[in-house]
């Protein structure tokens, strides 16, 4: 072969080489996961929108590209979304994440994925003191401005904003200053490892979900495994290597995306995208029962599961209170009143006489006043299980094959935030690592988890309307007071 041939075969071979590396962006295949959060994002329908996930997701890489589709359209389409389509808000935007992460991580996805500059220019970026490409201005007339964690939170509050990416777990002085920027409209999306900065995020933001203001994703790294999930990329031995490096303590964010200082979350099953519904109508087709929990220092907590035929178990509705008896009493009336109620528990402790003050036990005075009371059960390890147990469920290409036991209506706020806070408890200090883990949880913000582990623990079951048991029957006929022991 004459020498010039060979070398326009070479540079020919090299155009074609640069030619595929220009086109990335048409050729990107989101995992499973990150279609999901794709489409979230594309559909425009929430305000903010999050994807908390582990390490090795692809998150960096989705958010780069949906910042590509914002600026230039759909690349491909994995993202033909009314957003990407049609894009309704101000051409300004904003990446944050800390310093490192902007330089070595989010510049080189968005260089990766944007539109090549070799013939025609299609991006400017400037530094402006920074060590990265700290403005970007497309010529589509879209103007980004990365900024860091470590800026001041008033830097935040100047121009207004179309979008905004996050990349990692931000401040919340920061986050609520890119917000203020959005009043004429925009679409917040973030990708995390939910680490430093995270606690608020899960409270305000994670826990409060309700499908227009703000939803999410949740993903662990073995979704994008080859072997183990939709159109993953890494193998399974490299991510079993890569989590045996993990220190423990970091594990369960790093991997699956848990958050860091709920690591030790004890009903990890619960997950309100399944478990959490609106409420609907219970009519008297439903045996209701209900669970209260006292405690002297703090409200008294009371909560009513309804089963149905099938014995599928719905939290109907929850109280949280103080007063007098007769007060109490009324409340927990007033909330019965069009329910078939079969059965209340109490916490044994309800039971127990005052003998210092000579009072009776508070079941006995509710009972005087029309509410009659089983002593619920106090194992509390069963309780756990059992619950976890009524939680589990299995979905299979995105089909619900297995369906909990038990579903949460969305009013019950009290439960929902226990039962995403509820942690075991662990030791602390220099000899935490020689001690086996404690085999409870805290002690602490647990009175409606209580309720719903005790009702159950007592294996509550659907009763045909024709043997329910008539409300009146409920009530005592005539209170005659025990003797005190």
């Amino acid at each position: 072969m004459p020498h010039n041939s060979l070398q326009e075969l070479l540079a020919i071979n090299k155009e074609l080489q640069t030619r595929e590396s220009e086109q990335q962006a048409e050729n990107y295949v989101p995992n499973g996961k990150v279609e999901e959060f794709i489409k979230l994002v594309g559909s425009n329908k929430s305000f903010v929108n999050l994807l908390v996930a582990g390490n090795g997701v692809g998150k960096s890489a989705a958010g780069a590209m949906i910042v590509r589709a914002i600026c230039y359209g759909k690349p491909n389409d994995w993202f033909n979304h009314p957003l990407f389509v049609n894009y309704p808000y101000m051409k300004r935007g904003r990446i944050i994440s800390d310093p490192t992460t902007l330089k070595e991580k989010v510049v080189p996805e968005l260089k990766k994925w944007f539109p090549s500059n070799r013939y025609n220019v299609k991006y400017e970026t400037y530094k402006e003191g920074k060590s990265y490409e700290a403005k970007w201005i497309t010529d589509t007339g879209f103007e980004i401005n990365l900024m860091s964690n470590e800026q001041e939170p008033k830097e935040f509050e100047s121009v207004d904003l179309g979008f905004c990416w996050f990349d990692e777990p931000s401040k919340k002085a920061i986050y609520m200053g890119t917000v203020a920027r959005m009043r004429r409209g925009g679409t917040i999306f973030w990708t995390m490892t939910p680490l430093a900065y995270s606690a608020w995020i899960k409270d305000e933001l994670y826990d409060k979900r309700d499908g227009i203001m703000i939803d999410y994703v949740t993903a662990d790294v073995s979704d994008n495994c080859i072997e183990h999930g939709v159109r993953g990329i890494l193998e399974h031995k490299n991510i079993e290597r890569m989590l045996s490096q993990y220190p423990e303590a970091e594990k369960e964010a790093r991997a699956h995306g848990k958050f860091g200082h709920l690591i030790g979350l004890v009903h990890k099953g619960f997950e309100p995208k399944i478990h959490v519904i609106e409420p609907f109508t219970i009519d008297n087709n439903y045996s209701v029962y209900m669970a209260l929990d006292t405690h002297p220092r703090v409200p008294d907590a009371c909560l009513w599961m309804a089963v149905n035929e099938k014995n599928q178990k719905y939290i109907i509705d929850e109280l949280s209170f103080t007063g007098t008896d007769a007060e109490i009493a009324a409340k927990i009336k007033q909330k019965e009143t069009s329910w078939n109620v079969q059965k209340r528990l109490i916490d044994p402790s309800g039971f127990i006489d005052d003998k210092r003050t000579n009072e009776r036990s508070y079941a006995d005075r509710l009972r005087a006043l029309g509410l009659n009371f089983l002593a619920g059960s106090k194992n509390l390890l069963e309780g756990i299980r059992k619950t976890d147990d009524a939680f589990s469920y299995q979905v299979k290409e995105g089909q619900m094959i297995v369906s909990p036991e038990i579903f949460i209506f969305s009013n019950n706020i009290n439960l929902i935030h226990e039962l995403l806070n509820y942690v075991w408890d662990e030791y602390v200090g220099k000899g935490a690592d020689e001690k086996d883990p404690k085999a409870r949880p805290k002690d602490k913000d647990d009175h409606f988890v209580e309720d719903l582990h005790r009702l159950l623990l007592a294996n509550f079951t659907y009763i045909r309307p024709e043997l329910q048991k008539k409300r009146k029957n409920l009530l005592p006929k005539k209170y005659k007071p025990r003797k005190m022991l």
